[in-house]
């Protein structure tokens, strides 16, 4: 993959610019949908059995959420 970077003014690498035709086969390698994705995952009938629970009120379980790092 021949990739070019784009750098701030410190020099910091904050963009890369990479050729089309790679970009476009990155793409055929994503799924197009996240969620049939997950569902193909070994853990895909658990998450099915837990939105079902959501959508029913079930099993719910509230935790507060950890504070930002900065």
């Amino acid at each position: 993959m021949t990739t070019q970077f784009i750098a701030d003014p410190a020099g910091e690498r904050v963009s890369a610019v990479i050729p089309i035709a790679e970009y476009e086969a990155l793409l055929r390698r994503l799924p197009e949908d996240e969620t049939a994705f997950l569902l193909r995952e070994p853990n895909g009938g658990a998450l099915l059995k837990r939105i079902e629970n959501i959508r029913h009120g079930r099993n719910l379980v509230e935790r507060e959420l950890l504070p930002d790092a900065d």
